[in-house]
């Protein structure tokens, strides 16, 4: 099952269901250096430090600056949210886990946010929405081989 349940530009999310146990789930989605193993848009991304709340990284897109991120909230085993700055805004990242029918949903909910949301909406989200269903599958193969 897979479903886009927002369409905006500057919000929008997608969720996907993965056969595998959510813990064994989240060990892949907490690993930072490998997320370029299933996200095409990255070309690194790294962490100082173990994966906990208010830990700061650093992600190299394939095009573009390097973007520093942190973890602003983090309910361990179920959903974490990273943020890096834009100009007069944010970008944000939530990352959620349930689990229903021994099935595993996964929810990555993208949101562009401040005065210039809507210019980065069309700047960037418009292939950012575009890619994340690809993402997405890559992940779930990713997932339910381990």
């Amino acid at each position: 099952m897979s479903t886009s349940t927002k369409e905006t530009n500057h919000h929008f999310s997608f969720t996907i269901g993965i056969e595998n146990k959510q813990d064994k789930v989240w060990q892949i989605l907490t690993d930072v250096p490998n997320w370029k193993h299933w996200d095409t848009e990255l070309k690194e991304a790294s962490l100082e430090g173990a994966f906990c709340l208010g830990a700061k990284g650093v992600l190299t897109p394939l095009k573009g600056p390097q973007l520093k991120f942190y973890i602003s909230e983090l309910v361990e085993n179920q959903s974490y949210t990273f943020k890096t700055n834009m100009p007069l805004g944010w970008l944000e990242i939530k990352r959620t886990l349930k689990t229903e029918n021994n099935v595993t949903y996964f929810t990555d909910d993208i949101a562009f946010t401040g005065l210039l949301k809507n210019f980065f909406g069309i700047l960037l989200g418009r292939k950012f929405r575009k890619v994340l269903p690809e993402v997405m599958d890559n992940f779930k193969k990713l997932a339910e081989t381990l």
